[in-house]
Formats: structure tokens, sequence, C-alpha cells
């Protein structure tokens, strides 16, 4: 979709309060704008000009300049009705395109593959949800309102001056374009600071982020004056690009109004030389009373263009937002093509698999390997062996380049994602705990759990000990910063996949965080848990996979050795070199 067709999109369902609006902006400028003209009747019947000389006439017309003040503030107390229901359908409509917006946002960011998490800044995924919306509401609602209201507004500001004087409204056209230009000009020059403002921004607030959530490494590492001075370094261009946008944005209000008034001061002067001359030249048709009701439609017909003008910035602002927000939801979806459900799967093959996140740089090559059911299967190997490549590729978060996956020989591009995954329980090295009781975070694996299913979970991972010992047991809220030491996490996440209760559990540095006396207890808890289960264990710690059925190890993506821990030890391969490495 291109920036257009969403837009329409979003509109074009919501005719029932475009039409109370358009109605309800009519009643108003309607109402308002003929006021002007009362003013201008009540101005002539206090008096005309004749041969030069002013005649007092309000005697003999008071009973309808007292009409006309009526009906001046009758119409101001329509008008302001209506302004509010104007008001009010367009905060409305623009509520709800935001809500529909922001809605597709996030179900965008939960169905796009994987791959476009990884490979864009956290940050700038943030600023997409939270900030770019934001300026979409801001600038919809202040366009929406100024476009409408503007429109209308010309439209009905130009009868009325032909109604009045034909001659000075053909001269108010003419000239207008004169400010049409001035705001175009400056409008185009502002919207390129803009659109790089936006991309600072996302800059900025990824790196904001980052330091945020790696606080402890920040401080630790002594590197706080670095990330300052780049904060800095980051935000000096902001900064800068900010100045000369909000700066080139500040000067379409005033070249508007300069413009404008201009065209005001000359209309004024034309139409007092009307009125001298009007005697002599009937067809000018100009009096006092005239003159004041065609400047005030004149100061009415610019005033849209001047207020237009004056919400460029937030105009630009929301259109470079919409821009990146309608380049991801442009993204194509994270693609399953599978139909078929698997249960009880009884073998995993690796067949002549193929991979790599980056073309240029071959990961995985020519991978072959069978997993048996109910077998524990341990992954060893040295940094960026592919180890957790094996995992990505398992859970189909990535699919192989060449060759297959396979479960019970159905490939597995074959198999519906969520039938496949619904088969795995999965722990891993980074913990993820969200803000909410011990129960809910436990039962997230399983949301028509018991709590008394989630507090056997919790034992079984050993997690209850500590968990009986917080302010509110099993109901004490806790969030991924706080209320949970790290290795309280894991004991977490662990409860989750016993919970789960799968066939296949993938752990990949689950014990990573846990001291040495809470490591047994998980592996004792686990080898009771992966009884007459397949599991798949990724580990640094060699110690914790000596009773492993299956050892693979691996190097630059391939297999170079496999068996058990002592056939392995007894080979003084790369197995002997890693697992003795860890006892000097």
């Amino acid at each position: 979709m291109s920036v257009k067709q969403r837009l329409f999109s979003y509109i074009k369902d919501k005719k029932k309060n475009i039409a109370i609006a358009i109605i309800s902006i009519a009643i108003y400028i309607l109402a308002q704008l003929s006021i002007p003209l009362l003013v201008g009747y009540c101005l002539d019947c206090i008096g005309t000009i004749e041969n030069g000389v002013f005649i007092y006439t309000l005697d003999e017309n008071i009973t309808l300049f007292t009409t006309y003040i009526i009906i001046g503030f009758t119409l101001a107390i329509i008008g302001s009705i209506f302004d509010y229901i104007y008001e009010y359908q367009i905060g409305k409509m623009t509520q709800k395109i935001v809500y529909r917006i922001r809605t597709e946002t996030f179900n965008k960011l939960n169905s796009v593959p994987i791959k476009v998490i990884d490979e864009n800044r956290h940050g700038d995924l943030l600023q997409l949800v939270i900030l770019d919306i934001e300026n979409v509401a801001n600038g919809f609602f202040s366009v929406f309102k100024q476009l409408i209201l503007g429109i209308l507004s010309i439209i009905v500001t130009i009868i009325m001056m032909f109604t009045v004087n034909f001659i000075l409204a053909i001269a108010v056209i003419i000239l207008s374009p004169l400010s049409l230009f001035m705001s175009r000009f400056v409008a185009t020059f502002t919207h390129r600071h803009f659109k790089k403002q936006a991309s600072i921004q996302a800059t900025l607030n990824a790196l904001s982020l980052e330091t945020i959530e790696n606080q402890e490494n920040v401080q630790a590492l002594n590197y706080s004056t670095k990330a300052i001075k780049r904060f800095k370094e980051y935000d000096d261009k902001l900064q800068a690009e900010s100045r000369v946008a909000q700066f080139s944005s500040s000067w379409v209000n005033p070249s508007t109004r300069f413009v404008n008034n201009t065209i005001y001061a000359l209309i004024g002067i034309a139409g007092i030389i009307m009125i001298i001359y009007t005697a002599s030249y009937p067809i000018l048709n100009m009096t006092i009373g005239k003159l004041t009701s065609f400047l005030s439609y004149t100061n009415e017909y610019t005033k849209p263009f001047n207020e237009i003008s004056s919400v460029i910035s937030e105009f630009e602002t929301a259109r470079s937002s919409f821009i990146r927000i309608n380049n991801f939801l442009n993204l194509e979806d994270d693609i399953d093509e599978g139909k078929e459900e698997i249960h009880d799967i009884h073998e995993i093959t690796f067949d002549h698999l193929d991979f790599s996140y980056e073309k240029d740089r071959q990961l995985i090559v020519d991978f072959n390997k069978t997993i048996q059911a109910k077998k524990k299967v341990a992954i060893v190997g040295p940094t960026g062996a592919g180890k957790t490549t094996l995992i990505n590729l398992l859970m189909r978060f990535y699919d192989p380049d060449k060759g297959a996956l396979r479960y019970d020989n159905v490939d597995a591009r074959d198999i519906k994602k969520s039938s496949l995954r619904a088969n795995f329980a999965m722990v891993l090295q980074d913990t993820w705990i969200f803000n909410g009781t011990i129960l809910d975070n436990v039962r997230y694996s399983n949301l028509n759990a018991s709590d008394e299913e989630c507090i056997k979970a919790c034992k079984i991972a050993h997690a209850d000990s500590f968990i009986n010992t917080l302010p509110e047991g099993y109901h004490t809220v806790v969030s991924s910063k706080s209320g949970l030491s790290e290795g309280e996490r894991q004991l977490i996440t662990i409860a989750r996949a016993v919970l789960k209760n799968a066939d296949i559990v993938i752990l990949d540095e689950a014990t990573s965080n846990v001291d040495t006396y809470t490591e047994k207890l998980i592996t004792d808890a686990f080898d009771t848990l992966m009884k007459d289960r397949t599991s798949i264990v990724i580990a640094h710690r060699l110690s914790t996979i000596i009773s492993s059925d299956l050892i693979l190890v691996l190097k630059d993506g391939n297999v170079v050795e496999s068996g058990n821990h002592h056939s392995l030890l007894k080979e003084k391969g790369l197995y002997y070199s890693l697992y003795t490495s860890q006892f000097k």
C-alpha cells in the first residue's frame, strides 16, 4: 500500500463521522460568516454617505437595526453548538483511526518474521509503536480539523464576497495564489528536514533503550562517559536538525500572514476609493457597511491559509511518522505455508541442510543428523559454531536455505508453525519475565493451567522455596528488572517449561545463571521431567551434559564429532579439548 492508499483505507469506513462533521461545520460556517454581513447592514442602518456627507439614519431604521443584532447573537449561539459537534466528531474519528493504526502496528510487530526483529534496533521499533503513532494522532486531528474547516470556509467566504461586491471578490481571488505559493515553497523545504529529524530521533531512541537495558554493564565497564558522549553526539545532531526543521516551518505562518495582510490593506484602500466614486459610478456599489463586511470576509478568506500553515510543523512530523509506519506495515508477514498437523514426534532429521543469516557468510553447510525420540541430545561447540542457530531452525524461526529439516519424514515447511511449536518447551539463557504475579508468569506457557498445576511446576523446578519467601508468595508482582534475582528469573522460566509438558524440551544454557547447588537440583528435576521425552541441550558448561545419550560437537556449522561423553573423551578431539579446558 502506498501512503495515500493506506490513509484512504482508514478514512473510507468513517463516512458517517465525516458526514456529520461536514454538516456541522457547514452550519457553523454559515452562521459565523453571516455575522459580518449583518454587521454591515447595521452600519448602513446607522447612516450613509451622500456627496461626501454622512447622513444619520438610525432613528428611522431602529427596528431593522435591532432585528439584525438579535439574529447575529442567535447565529453566534447556533454556530458555537455546531462547532462543538464538529470538534467532537473529528476527535472521535481521529481516535478511531489512531486506534486502528496502533493495533495494526502492534499486530504487525507480532506477525513479521523473527528476522525483522533481529535486524532492526529495538528502540527504532519502540518509536513506531509509541512516538510515531502519537505524532500521527496529533497531526491527524490538527490537519483534519483545519482541512475541512478551511475548505468549507473558503467556499462560503467566496460566495459571501461575491454577494457583497463582485469586483473586490475577483481581486481577492486573483491575489490569493501568492499566499499558496509562499506556503508551498516553505513546506517543500521543511519536509526534507522533518524526515531527517525522524530518522535521527529513531537512532537516539534505540541508543537510549540499549543504554537503559544494559545499565549494569555500562557502569561495570566504566562506559558511562563514552555512553554520554555518544548520546550527546546524536542529541546534538537531532537538536541541529530539529532547529532547522522548526525554524523553517515557523516561516510558513509569518510569510503567509505577510502576504495576506498586504492583500487586506490593498482591498481596504480599493474599497475606500470605491465608496468615494460610487455616486459617480454606480457599478462600484460600495458603502461603509459593505466595505466593513468585505474586509471581514477578506480576513476570513485568508484565515484558513494561516491556520493550515500554523499546523505545518505537526503535519510534517505526522507525515514523516506515517511514512515510517506505512513502510513497516508493508513488510511481509511471516510466511507459513504449512498445512500438516504433527504430534508425538519420533524423529528429527537434518537432511543436507544449509543455512546463513547473511548471503555472503555461510554458517551451516551440508548438516546431516538424525535425533531419535526420547533421547537427551547435547549440542556443544565454540562460539559461532551454529548451536543457537539450530534452535532457530528447529522452532522454524528461520527456514533452511538448502536441504530440509524433517519431523517424522515430513518437511518442517509443510507443518503448521503453531502445530510444530506446540510440541516444544523452551528455556533460553536470556530470561523473560513480564510485569505480573509469579503465577501469571508461570502460566504464560499454558493459559488454561490451574493455580495448583502452576505451583506443582514450580516445585519440580525447585522455585517453590524462594517463592514462598516473597511478601505475597505466588501472588507477588514482579517485573523483568525488579523483584527477582537473575537466577530466580531463570527458575521461573524453567517452571514454565515444566508446566507446558511438551514432548520436546530445548535448553539453551538453561542453568547458566544459578549457583552450583541449585544447578544440581534443576538438573535432577529435568532428569525426571525428560524421562521418556526428547531433550535438546545447548551448553557451554559441559559438566551439565555428561549424562546425555548423544553429544553433537559443532564447528563452523558442521558436526565434527558425535557420541556420548565417555566415547568423545577417548577420541581426544575437539570435545576433549573443550571439556578439559574447563577444569584447568
